[in-house]
């Protein structure tokens, strides 16, 4: 065949024997799953699912009697082939290529890393066997329209598919009207590129040409996209993220998740009594019946249910039917010291023997009481709280520092501090301590930091503040100290006492000459209101006492029941009760500093 538009070989033969994969889930940061690559002498393709650690190509390939390594150097453009790769022109410059640095030539690399989801053409003195381990990488695929591309599919390994069973879904692969698929290419044991048969089994991590008529974005029958990255990347703050499954068939198709035991991930599902509910993520869980819009799976991690500081893992997504594709998850958690310095995943890496945990909850908790049943004080039992009509909401705003010690805030104001620099050994700028939010009660600092947001073209601050609970309070504390544990099991205690004179109690009035506080002179001081003790506990409990879930329960998210007894207003104890639930929504656990 006379050089047309078809494919660009870069040697005389190439050939993919086998690739092979298995996921692994590791209590660890790095999520990685291993593919094996055995190659023979001479050209080999090779679709590269994961990303190594150290892409350096002569590190993936250390001890590989590698000649040449090549990949195409534009993901989206036409190429020219020839059949014969004895023939002496093609269009090398349109190629990266690493040769091994003995070799007088390698001063002309340009190819010096290597990426997940790409293809590579790698020329071998010997055949050798290369096992890539690193971390899988999910990304739409891209096609150059009306071109070949050289790409690699995410075929199952255990039930590879045919070429026609993966792509007569696709309009630009396959020809509707004729039968036909569009021309895709393989290497032959021979070293020649041949087409390929439409029942021919596809190789899992093998290189193809592929033609593509027109534009298209098909990664295969079964298609999986997420919300952003490459990843289910929660971090230190993210709770859930979704999955979108596509059903790209004209028929049913389902999708079956397969994790590592004892995951601590959790799927959104409907229960027709319950309604949505977070439930934890089985070994396998197939979800039937993909419609050919989009199923999305929404899934959301524990953080309460695995130990240290981070946590990775490798998902399968495949349908039983020859697609599969790898998503990594990985997770971090903060740990706090008993100091009173927050512990980060860098800095429990810097350091052999960071200081132990001791405030698991340390941080900004936001949340509501809900007063949902009052006693009746003229009753005969006026001790037994009954329900109300409605409900009546209190906002909580709680802060837990890195000692555990809770308190109680009327306001909060977040804040940003500049980091620090200093020069390191050769001289150079480097950051001595990054730059971090800050939690301010104190409203006298504010002009030593700067806004954390930027409103109308100022930097400001951001303010959180309640007006249910007030209590007697001055700079720079603000804050009213809660008695005992914050956590699961245990209960806080807090008092407040509304002073004849205090602004906001009720039996105050300015313009009442019998509750202005003022003798008949009105000259003089003599107290005339009476004063008001308020008195509550959030007693702490295993799951949300009013019935919701959250996937996070225990971490992120904490409920129980609310309990207060208000003495003065009435000659009766007035007692009220009803439950509560607080949301983390900072993970600072120190205040004006």
């Amino acid at each position: 065949m006379k050089a047309t538009t078809l494919l660009s070989a870069t040697g005389r033969m190439l050939s993919l024997l086998a690739v092979t994969g298995a996921a692994s889930g590791l209590p660890v940061s790095a999520q990685t799953t291993t593919q094996t690559f055995t190659l023979q002498p001479g050209w080999n393709a090779i679709y590269l699912e994961v990303e190594p650690p150290n892409t350096a190509v002569g590190v993936v390939f250390t001890n590989v009697p590698i000649d040449s390594v090549w990949t195409f150097q534009e993901r989206l453009s036409a190429v020219d082939f020839i059949q014969d790769p004895s023939e002496p022109v093609w269009n090398k410059s349109q190629w990266l290529v690493y040769l091994p640095t003995n070799r007088v030539e390698s001063f002309q690399n340009n190819l010096f890393h290597l990426q997940a989801n790409r293809a590579y053409l790698v020329n071998l003195t010997n055949a050798a066997t290369l096992t890539v381990t690193g971390r899988p990488s999910l990304r739409p695929m891209e096609w150059a329209p009306d071109a070949y591309n050289l790409r690699g599919f995410a075929a199952d390994p255990a039930a590879p598919p045919t070429f026609l069973e993966f792509f007569r879904h696709s309009p630009a692969h396959y020809d509707a009207t004729r039968s036909q698929l569009q021309k895709i290419y393989r290497l032959s044991a021979s070293g020649q590129w041949t087409l390929v048969g439409p029942h021919d089994l596809m190789v899992s991590g093998e290189a193809v040409w592929v033609y593509t008529q027109g534009g298209s974005d098909y990664t295969g029958p079964l298609a999986a996209k997420l919300a952003f990255g490459d990843g289910l990347d929660y971090a230190r703050e993210l709770v859930e993220l979704p999955v979108l499954l596509l059903n790209r068939t004209d028929g049913p198709r389902h999708a079956t998740i397969s994790a590592p035991t004892a995951l601590p991930l959790s799927y959104l599902s409907f229960n027709p009594t319950n309604g949505h509910e977070w439930l934890p993520l089985p070994a396998s869980l197939t979800i039937s019946n993909l419609s050919a819009a989009n199923g999305n799976l929404r899934l959301a991690i524990r953080r309460q249910d695995f130990t240290g500081t981070e946590y990775g893992a490798v998902l399968t997504l495949s349908d039983g039917a020859g697609t599969r594709f790898l998503v990594a998850v990985s997770a971090e958690k903060e740990s706090f010291g008993g100091a009173g310095g927050r512990i980060t995943t860098k800095s429990i890496r810097q350091h052999a023997n960071p200081p132990a945990a001791t405030a698991s909850y340390a941080g900004l908790w936001l949340g509501s009481a809900v007063v949902n049943a009052v006693n009746e004080a003229n009753t005969a039992n006026p001790a037994n709280p009954t329900p109300t009509k409605s409900d009546f909401k209190l906002r909580l705003l709680i802060h837990v520092d890195t000692n555990g010690m809770p308190r109680l805030l009327k306001e909060v104001l977040q804040m940003w501090k500049e980091g620090t620099y200093t020069n390191d050994a050769n001289g150079d700028k480097v950051v001595d301590q990054p730059g971090r939010y800050v939690l301010l009660t104190d409203e006298t600092l504010i002009s030593q930091y700067h806004g954390a947001t930027v409103r109308d073209g100022a930097e400001v601050g951001r303010r959180l503040s309640t007006v249910g609970f007030d209590f007697s309070s001055s700079a720079p504390n603000n804050f009213l100290v809660l008695a005992g544990q914050f956590g699961i099991g245990h209960t806080l205690d807090g008092a407040i006492t509304l002073t004849p004179d205090f602004a906001t109690n009720p039996f105050k009035h300015k313009y009442h000459p019998d509750h202005d506080n003022l003798d008949a002179t009105f000259q003089n001081y003599r107290a005339e209101a009476y004063e008001v003790t308020r008195a509550f506990a959030l007693v702490f409990t295993a799951s949300d006492p009013a019935g919701a879930t959250a996937p996070d329960y225990g971490y992120g998210v904490l409920a129980g029941n609310y309990l207060e007894t208000i003495i003065g207003l009435h000659k009766n104890p007035l007692i009220a009760s009803g439950t509560f639930r607080l949301t983390r929504v900072a993970m600072i656990g120190v205040l004006n500093q």
